[in-house]
């Protein structure tokens, strides 16, 4: 019976290790053919008017407000969309807009949606384009299941964009009993940098198979101004790593980043710490409490290594908090879509909005001096303190978390 045993688990071992070898190599495969044709796009700099909006609250109250009054179109690409109390909201206005001919299309992840078949069908059949984005496909089966469409894209008549951490739900609300209150940053545009947004909705929309656009002008035929004080990178899994390397190793004041998760690699821990040998202050803010317990451990033996340097981390202790934002020298900010984890930098598709605008760089500061009053900071000593499990899970293998 023993030697059953053993032999059941030999074999279990020994398929589980296969599985994990394929499915790798099948992601790493995927991530080489996808980006061949899918660089990181950096687009021309454009003029925009920006909005901040922190609490879903005050987020959700000007959505519903530009779509209410939305004229041509109104373009959403969610990663996350609920089938709850607010999202039920949200969709009765879609249709509201649809059936005044509005062209109104709702783009969802394959994985991300909870939305139900019924509430599918009720939203189609009241006139919304619906679809689900990056569905999976036989070709690199493993890749295109790890490989979500992770922006937030919003386009309304080519005139207003947003596009930020929040998603559409009542957890971002803070009505989610374990998470509590939730923290995030998404920005409003007004201006030609909008057009940005509308062209990369449109680009998801088409490659994911999604009913033709029927506009009536190329916006991008039009005398646009251009060296404006927004642009915006589009990636998956190529540049942005090197990207965001090159903007701290510029930094000659500070660099303070916010991240819900934080994972970064070998090249973003050595250009943080090369950052405070050069006498530039690092401040990252991350939450104590997760939706994603699982991505906490491999951190810690980052974090602790960064402590060492001279990095100031803290702790957000009012809920949770879920803002990708960076801003460099109090003189511009990187605020979008983007994790510091391997999912954001190598596998997701991403959208991130680069602000050189003092003004706003400095407001977006001020709000996150707020959140650190909120937060803890942290200290050597709470690494002796983790329970035994979680540091035997600082050990995880970079292979591992890659797909955290």
């Amino acid at each position: 019976m023993l030697k059953k045993g053993v032999k059941g688990f030999v074999m279990f071992a020994g398929f589980s290790i296969l599985f994990i070898l394929i499915m790798n190599w099948d992601v790493r495969q995927g991530m080489k053919n996808y980006t061949e044709t899918h660089p990181i796009t950096e687009t021309l700099s454009r003029n925009a008017s920006i909005d901040i909006f922190n609490t879903g609250k005050s987020f959700y109250e000007n959505l519903f407000e530009d779509i209410e009054h939305a004229e041509n179109h109104v373009w959403i690409h969610f990663f996350i969309i609920r089938d709850d109390v607010v999202s039920n909201r949200f969709f009765d206005l879609l249709i509201e807009k649809a059936q005044k001919g509005v062209d109104v299309r709702l783009s969802v992840d394959f994985i991300g949606s909870d939305i139900h078949r019924d509430t599918i069908r009720k939203l189609k059949k009241g006139g919304v384009k619906v679809l689900k984005s990056r569905p999976i496909s036989f070709k690199n089966a493993f890749y295109s299941l790890h490989h979500r469409n992770h922006r937030r894209l919003i386009s309304i008549d080519e005139k207003i964009a947003y596009i930020g951490g929040f998603n559409m739900g009542d957890e971002y609300l803070g009505k989610d009993p374990k998470l509590g209150y939730w923290r995030d940053y998404h920005l409003r545009m007004t201006g030609d940098a909008g057009k940005e947004v509308y062209r990369q909705f449109k680009t998801d929309w088409d490659e994911d198979g999604g009913e033709r656009m029927k506009s009536d002008h190329d916006p991008y035929t039009s005398n646009d101004s251009l060296g404006g004080n927004v642009h915006f990178l589009f990636s998956t899994g190529d540049g942005l790593v090197e990207r965001t390397t090159e903007w701290i190793d510029e930094a000659e004041q500070s660099v303070t980043i916010t991240t819900p998760y934080f994972i970064p690699n070998n090249k973003l821990i050595t250009a943080l710490k090369n950052a405070v040998k050069r006498g530039v202050k690092v401040n990252i803010l991350v939450p104590d409490h997760t939706d994603a317990w699982f991505t906490k451990p491999p951190s810690y033996r980052i974090e602790k290594g960064l402590l060492k340097e001279g990095v100031n981390l803290y702790l957000y202790q009012k809920g949770f908090f879920h803002g990708k934002v960076m801003v460099i020298d109090h003189e511009w900010a990187d605020v979008g879509t983007a994790n510091w984890d391997p999912r954001s930098f190598y596998l997701n598709d991403e959208g991130n909005c680069i602000i050189r605008d003092e003004e706003v760089a400095r407001r977006l500061e001020s709000l996150i001096k707020e959140d650190i009053k909120d937060s803890e900071k942290l200290t050597e000593q709470a690494f002796n303190e983790l329970p035994s499990w979680e540091k035997a899970l600082q050990k995880t293998p970079p292979w591992l978390y890659f797909y955290f």
